[in-house]
């Protein structure tokens, strides 16, 4: 069977970062679109900048783009299913013994996902030059490089 690649959008807030959610303590981040997002991704894990546990880059992907990854697969299965039923019908009505009709399905409604501003601090890895974006309030002792793992 064939591989199909899908494109997801996201909308970077107005410093050009997109947020992410840490499967583990559940907090949201934000990274740089640019440094994440290359022709030839470098880090084949990511690491929380609160927490510092680490995954695999998808496993931090945000309810909204997981969302929106399985209505265009929906949709992607609605448009192969329409398309094998039409050419069925319309093979089947040609007979005058057999008649099927065949109601095609709606696709889905895919949202554009926009990144909104918030009021994050910006914070460089001095290790790799990467940047994270994240809620820095009292309490929180270390910030971690979400590239790197390294303490910044």
């Amino acid at each position: 069977m064939a591989e199909i690649n899908f494109e997801i959008k996201v909308e970077g807030d107005s410093d050009g970062y997109v947020s992410f959610e840490c499967p583990y303590c559940g907090s949201d981040f934000k990274l740089k679109a640019d440094e994440f997002q290359t022709d030839n991704p470098v880090y084949s894990e990511m690491y929380c900048p609160y927490c510092g546990l680490n995954g695999k880059p998808n496993d931090f992907y945000t309810d909204e783009v997981i969302e929106q990854m399985q209505v265009i697969a929906t949709n992607y299965i609605y448009e192969e299913l329409n398309k094998s039923f039409g050419k069925m019908a319309k093979e089947l009505n040609k007979s005058n013994f057999i008649k099927m009709t065949y109601k095609p399905l709606k696709k889905l409604n895919v949202k554009d996902l926009k990144t909104e501003d918030s009021v994050e601090e910006i914070f460089e890895c001095k290790n790799c030059n990467n940047h994270v974006k994240i809620l820095y309030c009292s309490g929180i002792s270390k910030v971690f490089c979400s590239y790197c793992g390294e303490c910044i």
